[in-house]
């Protein structure tokens, strides 16, 4: 059983290694895997990594942020003080490198990496785009066609058979379509599904429906209203590799990119959490994105390697 002390000083020996920019491919994936596998190891390397941060900053070291930094030797963008050793802990409790479900992928027919969406025309002709991070299982028969989202967002262009209609089943949520274009994106807590073209009928689990035009959206959830409203225009931008964002709230924006991303992103001061930003940012490099989001938003980004980027 690893003790604390043993802990630290794994952490302490994996953080100089990713600090020098001298890891390998192997050694970076058994990092990100030594990572994922226990909070604790998050924990112990978060906190190897602020008393760094901190001893650099005490010292007077205050390098230049870097244009870019190389996806496989980050280091971070702005040093932290003592005082924030406390906060990344907290940081690594929530955040971590992103893993995905492996048994959910296996058992998929056909699923995307992160910040790696995928276009698959389907045996029916349909044209399937799954986003960052999405997996489905696809099932035809005489009657009928049905795309189970597992996981993540989808969008998809039907091709018309009218006798056999085309489900898109997201938790307890059924939508249903003959020939058109809508998108579904299965949340945490709720489905949602917007039309582009044709008619969707959208069913909850309790069997309440409601039919959706183009143009139009609704989100589906024990906590939200069932109301059919306006189609959010940006919803599929995704689909063209950007983010599009109207006055839209920075957290919003933030979740977005954070799909993208296999650190998580955490926004510190909530007080900018409903900051309206209207942006449209490349998707094919989100580090970049969030650069830029941050720099034309006038806040700050810090960087902790393989955690977070943590936005103030």
């Amino acid at each position: 059983m690893n003790t604390p002390e043993s802990l630290q000083l794994e952490a302490a020996r994996w953080h100089a290694l990713a600090g020098e920019g001298s890891l390998s491919t192997a050694e970076s994936a058994r990092l990100d895997a030594w990572l994922a596998r226990d909070v604790r190891h998050r924990l112990a390397y978060a906190d190897v990594a602020a008393a760094g941060f901190a001893l650099q900053q005490a010292l007077g070291a205050d390098a230049p942020l870097p244009a870019q930094a190389p996806r496989a030797s980050r280091r971070p963008l702005l040093r932290w003080s003592l005082a924030a050793a406390p906060l990344l802990l907290l940081v690594a409790l929530v955040a971590g490198p992103r893993v995905q479900p492996t048994v959910q992928n296996l058992r998929s027919d056909l699923h995307s990496a992160i910040g790696q969406p995928v276009t698959q025309t389907l045996a029916d002709g349909s044209v399937l785009q799954l986003d960052t991070d999405s997996a489905v299982r696809i099932r035809m028969t005489p009657s009928r066609r049905d795309i189970e989202l597992v996981r993540g967002r989808l969008a998809i262009s039907v091709a018309k058979d009218p006798a056999r209609p085309l489900h898109v089943l997201a938790g307890g949520t059924d939508a249903m379509a003959v020939g058109t274009r809508f998108v579904v994106d299965r949340g945490d807590r709720a489905t949602h599904v917007g039309v582009q073209e044709g008619i969707v009928r959208v069913t909850r689990g309790d069997g309440k429906s409601a039919q959706l035009t183009a143009g139009q959206q609704v989100l589906v959830g024990d906590d939200v209203n069932f109301d059919v409203v306006e189609l959010d225009v940006n919803a599929d931008s995704w689909t063209r590799g950007v983010l599009s964002a109207e006055r839209k709230p920075l957290v919003d924006v933030l979740a977005e990119l954070d799909r993208y991303l296999p650190e998580r992103i955490v926004l510190l001061d909530t007080a900018h959490a409903q900051m309206p930003i209207t942006a449209t940012l490349p998707l094919a490099d989100p580090d970049a994105a969030l650069r830029v989001l941050a720099q034309t938003s006038q806040l700050s980004l810090r960087h902790l390697p393989r955690v977070a980027y943590v936005v103030q």
